[in-house]
């Protein structure tokens, strides 16, 4: 009986441990002061990262100031990255130039800096365990 009980309790912690749901605040900065909208995508996932339709979670956030704050909440435990850009026109899309590098600012967890290419998930994913924070200042040409 002892023996089930010990069974029970370590598969009620480990089940509380693995869907646990926690915040995940993400800060963006360095934004055109007060001009459109602010998109943020959730991934948890190497395959799809930053393709469209893609995101477990997709934000839009009014720019006031020079920077928004947002908070996905009740999130499993798990990997995370966040892609993020400002729409400073407001037509709905990250605008990009001819060779296909955006001309809003755009940025991505961890402050990855692309080099030549977009990053990979690996490259720019946040492990969420407990309530965590991080923060993103745009990219800007």
């Amino acid at each position: 009986m002892l023996k089930k009980i010990i069974v029970v309790m370590v598969l009620i912690t480990i089940n509380a441990t693995l869907f646990a749901q926690n915040n995940f605040t993400v800060e963006v900065s360095e934004l055109v002061a007060d001009k459109g909208t602010v998109y943020l995508g959730l991934y948890n996932q190497k395959n799809g990262f930053l393709n469209e339709g893609s995101a477990v979670v997709n934000a839009k956030i009014k720019a006031k100031g020079n920077k928004v704050s947002y908070t996905f909440k009740n999130l499993p435990v798990g990997e995370y990255a966040v892609a993020a850009y400002q729409d400073v026109n407001s037509n709905g899309k990250c605008d990009r130039n001819f060779i296909g590098y955006p001309t809003e600012g755009f940025g991505f967890s961890k402050n990855y800096r692309p080099k030549v290419s977009a990053p990979k998930f690996d490259e720019v994913k946040i492990y969420v365990k407990q309530s965590t924070a991080t923060s993103i200042a745009l990219i800007r040409n």
